[in-house]
């Protein structure tokens, strides 16, 4: 599968370093690119853009070797979710606006399978670039935040989002930076717990993981600990090494010395407030579903759960999986879990390969994260093409020589 890129000489090589350094703006722009606009621009220059040209010069050649039958189920799940947007209602974007995020996405799962297949090597080290850029981020929002600016450390005092120095490592929302840090934090803690690498790179690792988990912590979103939870006990399964197991063991142990100090406010998000409120959303979900529910609102239509007594508006279903259902019904919700089916088919042909073992646990953060917190997974370049759609698109990218 691999050997047809190299057939065709410079003009892929290059264009999969352009490809790399566009894949590394795409993860760890939001660190240090403030404008939402100009971040996307980059991606489009840099990534996408020359995803798109060298699949049009491929096509003059052996193509059916680049694509598989395995793509047929993410690309239904495209077309289907970007249909829908032409009969949504209310919606304040255009139709053909909405439906053409579909091949932006395409473009990305596309850019992802020609890095690898290009050289994996350079791609593995980038990935890892950016997370440790990302890492950083998170450390000088810490510091500043809590040991310059002096924020309280109690419970949900100060929900951490940003550096707080201009728009630097701003995120906008605790929720999105505390699932976006937690998922590039697995690839860290991956990559710590592999028993091929040395001591000295697996304590580094482990750093780079413990500083993106104090700072998923500080965010106080509870999904995204609940997912890290998850992820991270799928690493030390995935890895299966004397590191990951005796991690693993006073990992538990400190988890429930924190589920002991939390319980009372656990009881209290489950008894009184309903995981904030998520229960009165859902019933209201259930009440404007009907009628709705194999074909969805059309992807656009907005979501609004006004709250009793406040001017406070709810701009979706706070579930990935229902929101999926009110934008494009339970047709589109058949069409995703079909592309897990396929992707992790391919993790189990591939178990205990290197791609696999690093990439599936952050997907599990994504499926568990998309339970309560995640909107749409259908959006323009941002932070969910990195904790969904890329551990998709290396996972479909892996063949047999890289998988060793």
């Amino acid at each position: 599968m691999r050997r047809f890129v190299f057939e065709h000489g410079c003009f892929v090589r290059v264009a999969c370093l352009v490809l790399l350094v566009g894949f590394f703006i795409q993860v760890t722009g939001k660190i240090w690119i403030g404008s939402g606009s100009a971040r996307n621009s980059q991606v489009y220059i840099w990534l996408l853009l020359p995803t798109l040209i060298s699949l049009c010069f491929l096509r003059y050649f052996n193509i059916s070797k680049f694509f598989c039958a395995a793509d047929a189920s993410w690309v239904l799940f495209l077309f289907w979710v970007g249909a829908s947007a032409f009969w949504a209602s209310g919606a304040d974007r255009d139709a053909i606006s909405l439906a053409k995020r579909g091949g932006l996405i395409a473009l990305y799962i596309l850019s992802i399978r020609l890095m690898i297949l290009s050289n994996e090597n350079y791609f593995r080290r980038v990935l890892l670039a950016a997370v440790a850029t990302v890492a950083l981020g998170a450390l000088i929002s810490l510091v500043n935040q809590y040991l310059i600016l002096d924020r309280p450390l109690s419970y949900r005092a100060f929900r951490i989002d940003r550096s707080g120095i201009k728009d630097f490592a701003n995120f906008g929302w605790p929720v999105a930076a505390g699932i976006f840090h937690g998922a590039l934090s697995l690839w860290a803690l991956g990559v710590a717990f592999d028993s091929k690498v040395s001591a000295k790179i697996s304590a580094f690792w482990f750093s780079v993981f413990a500083v993106l988990a104090v700072y998923v912590y500080f965010t106080f979103t509870r999904g995204a600990w609940f997912a890290l939870l998850a992820g991270s006990v799928a690493v030390v399964l995935f890895q299966n090494s004397k590191r990951g197991w005796g991690a693993f063991l006073v990992g538990g142990g400190l988890s429930l010395v924190a589920l002991i100090f939390y319980w009372p406010q656990l009881m209290t998000e489950f008894s009184e407030k309903q995981l904030s409120g998520r229960g009165f959303i859902w019933a209201h979900y259930l009440s404007v579903m009907k009628g709705f529910w194999f074909f969805g609102h059309g992807l656009g239509t907005p979501f609004s759960y006004h709250w009793p007594g406040s001017n406070a508006v709810s701009p979706h279903a706070h579930s990935l999986y229902l929101q999926q259902i009110y934008d494009s019904g339970i047709v589109s919700l058949i069409l995703l879990f079909s592309v897990l089916l396929v992707v992790f088919k391919k993790a189990w042909n591939f178990i205990g390969g290197k791609w696999v073992s690093l990439a599936m646990p952050p997907l599990i953060f994504a499926l568990v994260a998309m339970l309560t917190d995640v909107e749409r997974i259908f959006t323009r370049p941002g932070d969910y093409w990195t904790v969904f759609w890329m551990p998709v698109a290396i996972i479909l990218a892996v063949s047999k020589r890289s998988s060793q």
